[in-house]
């Protein structure tokens, strides 16, 4: 007489599934990662965004009133200003536009900061101390703080820097 040998499986082993879980696993974490890279990456362009908006805001502020640039540009310091419905003159009026504008970039950019200046080399400097030497074209200087390219709790300074034709 013929045996007739017959082998079932019945599902999987406990090998095979915590193999199985295990992969899975790990590809859900680096899916995770690479949606935390995305969302820090956007938000880091979000805020090169803003500082580009607001140095060209500037820009056009003081093409506006170009009679009065020479209020816009301080070395350091808050402007000080005052301008009301009835009567505004052309001094008063850039220092409520800068204090405006200041307080945008503090609101919207994280340790948000800007300054309007006479710089050759205006690729250097920071918000304690922007390095506007006085001399060369006028620039529009933005620094805020990225916290995403630093180890440390303050994070790393980024600037835009735009050059105006007067």
């Amino acid at each position: 007489m013929k045996r007739l040998y017959r082998s079932f499986q019945m599902g999987f082993s406990f090998i095979e599934l915590s193999v199985a879980t295990a992969i899975f696993s790990m590809g859900l974490g680096s899916l995770s990662l690479m949606m935390l890279a995305a969302i820090l990456g956007t938000a880091e362009a979000r805020h090169h965004t803003i500082a580009s908006s607001q140095a060209e805001s500037m820009a056009e502020m003081i093409a506006m009133s170009s009679d009065a640039y020479g209020h816009y540009i301080f070395p350091a310091g808050e402007p000080a200003g005052t301008c009301n419905e009835e009567a505004c003159p052309p001094g008063s009026m850039a220092a409520a536009n800068l204090a405006q504008w200041l307080q945008t970039l503090r609101d919207e950019l994280p340790g948000g900061d800007g300054l309007v200046c006479r710089d050759s080399t205006p690729g250097d400097g920071g918000p304690e101390n922007p390095s506007c030497d006085g001399s060369g074209p006028l620039v529009i200087k933005i620094f805020w703080e990225e916290s995403r390219h630093s180890q440390s709790a303050e994070g790393v300074m980024r600037r835009v820097v735009s050059r105006l034709p007067w």
